[in-house]
């Protein structure tokens, strides 16, 4: 069950019901003190409380109204607690971590679609810990990393060159995206922005904002899983079996690929390939082959649409704000003294640029609301109340937009507010972390996303510049324009339309690939 935003008309009138025969369930226990919240009505408590759109700013709000960092709602069968500040979410999710870290469950998602080996969806336990080790080892150590980046730039590197002949900027920067961690992943490289490994991931994280949304009776009513199809209210099974070989495929196609190019002696380099080679010997055990697979499964689909709605976001931002893009420009030609695309090894030379990519995340987080976590016992937190099993909503959005870390106007893209007074980059703003997750749920893919980040935003700032942006009915923005960004689990910004007006000589872009 995920729900921070109102649900589907039809899981309101199924709640109701529930609602009905928990009631006298509920008066016969004892009242316990909880964080303030809207009071609710009888029957269905805050179901019609909960916000349509941008939620997180909702969120917000009612944390001022209400003079609480912490908030709770309750709706049949599940109270959610709304984290609102850095100092709840490090007191409950990181000070607690061991009562804090398991997810909240769905059974669409679980048990009828069957993803149980994306990582951010596992409990607690000695499976989340087996595959979060392996995915550390195979994309965050030092050694995997200087590997992994070479894709990375021969990803950057071809969505410049499309970049020259394509207006569709969106399209080539997922194709971009999906290509860097494809080619990483499973040595796979990908031209055709209409490929299914393309595509695929819009389609799964499509299944899952609709989860998010609670779109779905059978997570409010679990039993309602083993009604026959024909029952009228049961679309969720054609969307199970829809999502199932959806799931089944972003999962096995791609590692099924790399199988049948070892075996025929066509496999490029990659992290799938390097781990199989290692099992020349057969001393490789089925499981631990397992692991890989859904390790590098998690790679592809949890880290294509968020590093894809990040660049989104930051190519909005420089059309809404040219200074700071030219602020940027400025910074990577007086490094690269205009004569090549910038590499990793300028890093520590581009102290603007980190502060920009830093805005970027902060400014509009791919994921306004972290991952849910559910608690595994009862608990007191400042009097409240907090029980076995409540769902925790850290708002991300909120944390990232709290004027009293971040600075005034926060509304805002000013990368000034992550740079000392002598333009070096600040160390002490670490709550630009929570972006990724906290304590132990942390993404374990941070670095491999900031560094296709860097390296993507990079590499456009120097070859163009990006300018005339308009929203799809023609009218002009500007940085006092209202984005309004989606309402799911990761959020995306709205469709528009920008220039990309080359800055630097074709033939360097194209030369670029043949070095």
């Amino acid at each position: 069950m995920m729900w921070p935003v109102a649900p589907s008309i039809y899981v309101q009138i199924f709640a109701v019901s529930l609602g009905v025969l928990l009631v006298s369930v509920g008066r016969l226990r004892k009242k316990r003190s909880a964080p303030p919240g809207p009071d609710g009505l009888p029957f269905i408590g805050n179901l019609l409380d909960l916000p349509k759109r941008e939620a997180w700013q909702v969120y917000l709000d009612w944390s001022k109204h209400y003079d609480s960092d912490i908030l709770s709602m309750k709706v049949p069968g599940a109270q959610f607690f709304i984290l609102n500040s850095a100092k709840v979410i490090q007191d409950l999710l990181v000070k607690k971590a061991n009562i804090y870290s398991n997810r909240p469950h769905s059974t669409l998602l679980k048990d009828l679609i069957g993803i149980t080996w994306l990582i951010p969806f596992m409990n607690n336990g000695e499976r989340w810990r087996e595959h979060r080790r392996l995915f550390r080892r195979e994309f965050e150590t030092a050694e995997s990393s200087v590997v992994n980046k070479t894709h990375e730039v021969v990803a950057a590197r071809k969505l410049l060159r499309r970049l020259l002949r394509s207006a569709d900027h969106e399209g080539e920067i997922r194709l971009a995206v999906v290509d860097a961690i494809m080619s990483t992943t499973y040595g796979i490289s990908l031209e055709d922005l209409n490929h299914p490994f393309v595509r695929g991931p819009e389609g799964a994280n499509a299944i899952f904002a609709d989860v998010a949304r609670g779109e779905y009776i059978v997570d409010v009513f679990p039993l309602l899983r083993y009604l026959p199809t024909w029952v009228p209210g049961t679309v969720f099974h054609t969307i199970a079996k829809k999502g199932k070989a959806l799931a089944d495929s972003l999962l096995m196609d791609p590692y099924g690929q790399v199988q049948a190019e070892m075996a025929n002696g066509t496999a490029c380099s990659s992290v799938a390939s390097r781990f199989l080679s290692a099992d020349q010997d057969g001393t490789v055990s089925e499981t631990e082959k397992e692991v890989l697979r859904n390790v590098c499964g998690n790679a592809y689909l949890g880290g294509a649409d968020t590093i894809v709605c990040s660049l989104y976001s930051f190519v909005i931002a420089m059309a809404l704000y040219p200074d700071v893009q030219k602020k940027a420009q400025i910074s990577l030609d007086a490094v690269l003294e205009g004569g090549r695309l910038p590499e990793f090894e300028d890093f520590l030379e581009l102290p603007y640029l980190s502060a920009v990519i830093n805005e970027v995340l902060r400014w509009h987080p791919v994921t306004p609301f972290a991952n849910y976590h559910a608690s595994t016992e009862d608990d007191a937190y400042e009097g409240y109340h907090i029980p076995k099993g409540a769902i925790m909503i850290p708002n991300t959005w909120a944390i990232l937009h709290d004027e009293r870390i971040f600075g005034p106007d926060t509304d805002k893209f000013d990368p000034e507010r992550f740079l000392k007074a002598d333009g070096s980059l600040r160390l002490d703003l670490s709550e630009i972390d929570v972006v990724f997750g906290f304590s132990k749920r942390a993404c374990p893919g941070r670095v491999m996303a900031k560094d296709t980040l860097w390296i993507m935003m990079a590499s456009i700032l120097t070859a163009y510049t990006i300018a005339d942006p308009f929203d799809m009915d023609g009218n002009v923005l500007t940085a006092e324009s209202h984005l309004e960004y989606t309402t799911a689990l990761v959020s995306f910004p709205p469709h528009i339309r920008v220039s990309f007006k080359p800055r630097i000589a074709e033939s360097v872009i194209h030369e670029s690939l043949s070095e």
